[in-house]
């Protein structure tokens, strides 16, 4: 019986690690995604930064200045919805895989739980 206990405790304790390490998993993808995504943003602003800075040293005049300055906001705000987008689909795709990640691991638990036995209290044994 404690042999038949210790095993259970083991195989329990074998599949949660290898479960945490699938998650784990699920988590450094999805951040890795999110820095790679946060870098390319990053280098987009200050490269337009730059270009800001060339607009307001190099335009003849202030017509020509709001002109570019126009162009480039649009710009930077189609961008920035992009990259918006892109952090929203990873976080989407994160999240599907922790569902099924979590239908797997509860199927792994109905599979492994067995039903109690039924008890019957002594009231019930004294009624019959």
């Amino acid at each position: 019986m404690q042999n038949d206990y210790v095993e259970q405790l083991t195989n329990a304790s074998k599949s949660s690690y290898a479960s945490l390490q699938e998650l784990g998993a699920i988590n450094t993808k999805a951040l890795q995604k999110l820095m790679d995504l946060q870098l390319e943003f990053v280098s987009f602003n200050i490269e337009k930064g730059i270009e800001h800075t060339k607009l307001l040293t190099n335009s003849k005049s202030y017509k020509d200045y709001l002109s570019a300055e126009s162009e480039l906001a649009g710009e930077c705000g189609t961008r920035t919805m992009d990259f918006t987008k892109q952090a929203a689909s990873i976080l989407s795709e994160s999240r599907d895989e922790i569902v099924s990640w979590l239908d797997k691991g509860f199927e792994s638990v109905e599979a492994n739980v067995k039903a109690p036995a039924k008890r019957t209290t002594k009231k019930a044994n004294a009624l019959k």
